[in-house]
């Protein structure tokens, strides 16, 4: 059989065009196994039906412990991706290489998730965002080489956004190498109890000035003793994050509350600002995306893409509530150990 048609044979799977997914996948095991893609198929109930052997080098697991979906680095990132209806792809975290998980629901209900790196996504978009502010600094320095310097105010006007875009690349490149540490699974981690009002003081200390210029007033509702198990240095980023990002979203004279959340080890926070639409929910985790791209300005558009790969790695769930022109929900659920 040839490659070719081999090609074909899983597409006619992929597209739909086959009654029985399950009985065609076993049928074409030999030539699945074979793509260079990575499969796992899956009932409409959600129970794992087959896979190839490819998908057991990308989720780097083996065939015994895939049987029983003994997969802990990834499990709750595949499940989030089989139950939440409107996502049709995701990026795992925590394995050694960038893998992208699609999902494709066939005619008689059955799920076929693919699964393949995505270095060359990954650094394309790293190159679009990088290139931006280092365009502007080529720009302005090249203006002041030119001539500008030589007008004292305006120098000085250029020197300044130079500093800003220097600033704004700083960041860009940090928060890459988080991301990237996250996501191949070289970000050590050392859970423990750790005091959440005591982490939520500090994170509205830091923030502080940042609210009083937007005139918002941030309450941390959380009881002395109200504690959660993680990591208490990424901790700090999520926390951080989200108030950050509750800041930048809400208008003037808005409130922001610190909350325990709905069971023991979460916490929410909540906000009174322009709210998400739900077509955006979805969306917001991804890398570089904003929702509203006039308020976004100086922002690396990867604050919530840490915050979803941190608790990713965590092995919890991170839920939003939003109404659009109410405010905003999110709801951190962490393993209590």
């Amino acid at each position: 059989m040839t490659f070719l048609y081999k090609v074909r044979l899983f597409n006619r799977i992929k597209n739909k065009k086959m009654p029985e997914t399950q009985e065609t996948f076993e049928m074409l095991k030999n030539y699945v196994d074979e793509f260079a893609v990575g499969l796992l198929l899956y009932n409409p109930e959600k129970k794992l039906l087959s896979w190839n052997q490819q998908v057991l080098n990308l989720l780097e697991t083996t065939n015994e412990d895939l049987k029983k979906e003994n997969i802990p680095t990834v499990r709750n990132q595949i499940d989030e991706l089989l139950n939440v209806g409107d996502m049709l792809e995701r990026d795992l975290v925590g394995l050694s290489k960038p893998i992208k998980l699609k999902k494709t629901i066939a005619s008689d209900g059955n799920i076929l998730l693919l699964a393949f790196e995505t270095f060359q996504e990954t650094v394309g978009e790293m190159s679009h965002e990088l290139r931006r502010p280092i365009t502007n600094i080529k720009t302005l320095t090249e203006s002041l080489l030119l001539g500008a310097k030589n007008d004292p105010e305006i120098s000085q006007k250029f020197l300044e956004q130079i500093n800003g875009e220097v600033d704004r690349l700083t960041k860009l490149v940090n928060a890459l190498l988080n991301i990237s540490k996250i996501k191949s699974g070289k970000l050590s981690q050392a859970k423990k109890k750790i005091n959440l009002k005591s982490k939520a003081d500090d994170a509205i200390k830091l923030l502080q000035p940042i609210a009083d210029k937007n005139r918002t007033k941030i309450t941390n509702e959380l009881s002395d003793g109200y504690e959660i198990f993680a990591d208490a240095e990424q901790i700090d980023h999520v926390i951080q994050n989200l108030i950050e990002n509750a800041i930048k979203y809400s208008p003037e004279g808005s409130s922001i509350f610190i909350r325990p959340g709905p069971e023991a080890g979460s916490f929410q926070i909540d906000d009174t600002g322009i709210g998400i639409s739900p077509n955006e929910i979805t969306k917001i985790f991804e890398r570089f995306y904003r929702v509203d791209r006039t308020r976004a300005k100086g922002s690396s558009g990867l604050g919530l893409s840490i915050v979803k790969n941190v608790i990713d790695l965590h092995g919890g769930k991170i839920e939003v509530k939003s109404e659009l022109g109410k405010g905003s929900s999110f709801i951190i659920h962490l393993p209590i150990d």
